[in-house]
Parts: structure tokens; C-alpha cells; sequence
């Protein structure tokens, strides 16, 4: 029976990445519906999303697939309760929530269980909510986009210890992990680029000269994967590398 509401220990990153990418290759299928697989292994999934269409259309795909759909939740609260309620194999979270972030529902549910397999499902690309999903304990990060028979093996791989991200998602994930990579100096020099400063402006101040500037400014625009000065500031920006 599938209940409706009325109304997490920080992973080192680095394996994480090998274990995302040694996970099962997303592809995609002709069919978002994949016909019943009633030899897997039994497994229930808690779907948490503040659109019912979404909820119900998840709920569809799994329950054709033999899944049990141990709930369904519309907002961080209600995932919190149904998860205490009915301890699902994976939960299928939103990213934004009415209530609450999802990744804040996540920690939460992390709290209760640090064993809790938590798969953020979304539209959100940001590479910074990505890094902030997957820091925070996040089994895994799919976008909306995926068809229902990659889901639910997906979901099939994660239930059985394996961590799962869309390619568009592993790829932001680790270019914000190589940003994050900037030295203190290049920050410096960042900083003072934001600020408008010429390389020349930035040399007299850092007292070093021209041509160390041009260094550490080819640098940190190959870690932002920059074409410019510009762009790389407000990449930095975005990640939280910089405040205005």
C-alpha cells in the first residue's frame, strides 16, 4: 500500500567520483515505461516532490517495474515522516522543496540513518547544488530528463550499494571539484580581477611581477574551464569561490 501525507556524514569526494563512474552507464531508452521485472529483487522507494503530476507519474513507472512505492511526500516535512514511517530502501527526493531544500531534507534524513540511500532527482544543473547534494551524503544526483527504464536500474544499483549521477551532472561535479582545486594565490588574484585591477595593477599590488600575474591568470581560467577574465569571475562567483 502506498502511503500518502495528508497535507545525513559528509562522503570524501574523491572516491566518490571513481565509484560514480565505474556505476552503470545511463543510456536512453526508446520506452519511459519498462515492462514489469517481477525476478528483481523486491525494493520500495519513497518519492518525495511538491508536483503531483510528477509523484504520480514517478509512482507509475516504478510500480510497472515491481517496485514498491512505500510513499509519497510533497514536502520536507512529509519526507521526514514517511521516511521515520516506512524506512524505504532509496528515497527519491526533489531538490526544491515548499518547505524546505532538499538538501537539507537530505541531511536530515542522514541524521536518522547515516545509512539512508538518498537519490536527488531534479532539473537543477547548478554545479554548486550538485556539489552540495553529493557533500552532503547523496547516494546519487539525476536529472528529470531520464527515461523510467534507466531509472529504475539506476535506482536498482543504488538500493544495492552503488552511488548513480546523470552524465550531465557528473561532468559540472567534477569541473566545481577542479575549481575548488585554486590555490590561495590565484583567489588573491581573482579577487583583484573581480575588483577591476589590470594585471599590471595586480602585480604592483601583490609586489610580484607582470608576468607571474599572466601565470596565475591562465591558470585559474584552465580550472574555471574560462574563456576570460570575466567569465571566470563570475564562475568563481557562482561556486562560492567569491563574494561580491
Amino acid at each position: 500500500m502506498v502511503m500518502v501525507a495528508s497535507a545525513w556524514t559528509r562522503p570524501v569526494i574523491a572516491p566518490l567520483v571513481v565509484a560514480l563512474m565505474k556505476g552503470p552507464a545511463l543510456t536512453h531508452s526508446t520506452s519511459s515505461f519498462p515492462p514489469a521485472e517481477a525476478a528483481a529483487p523486491s525494493l520500495s522507494v519513497l518519492i518525495v516532490d511538491d508536483h503531483p503530476m510528477v509523484r504520480e507519474g514517478l509512482a507509475g513507472i516504478l510500480m510497472r517495474s515491481g517496485i514498491e512505492v512505500a510513499g509519497l511526500g510533497a514536502t520536507g516535512r512529509q519526507a521526514i515522516e514517511l521516511f521515520q514511517s516506512t524506512r524505504p530502501d532509496v528515497v527519491l527526493l526533489d531538490l526544491r522543496l515548499p518547505d524546505s531544500s532538499g538538501v537539507q531534507v537530505l541531511r536530515e534524513i542522514r541524521a536518522l540513518d547515516a545509512d539512508a540511500r538518498v537519490v536527488m532527482l531534479t532539473s537543477s544543473q547548478a554545479d554548486a547544488e550538485i556539489y552540495s547534494a553529493m557533500s552532503a551524503g547523496a547516494s546519487g544526483y539525476l536529472l528529470k530528463g531520464i527515461d523510467g527504464s534507466t531509472l529504475v536500474q539506476q535506482l536498482r544499483h543504488v538500493a544495492s550499494g552503488g552511488r548513480a549521477m546523470s552524465p550531465e551532472a557528473l561532468e559540472k561535479f567534477t569541473d566545481y571539484l577542479t575549481s575548488r582545486k585554486l590555490s590561495e594565490r590565484e583567489i588573491e588574484v581573482l579577487r583583484l580581477v573581480a575588483k577591476g585591477n589590470s594585471n599590471k595593477e595586480i602585480a604592483a599590488q601583490l609586489f610580484v611581477t607582470e608576468d607571474t600575474i599572466k601565470v596565475h591568470v591562465r591558470s585559474m581560467l584552465a580550472k574555471l574551464h574560462a574563456s576570460d577574465r570575466t567569465q571566470a569571475v563570475v564562475i568563481a562567483i557562482q561556486r562560492g569561490l567569491l563574494e561580491l
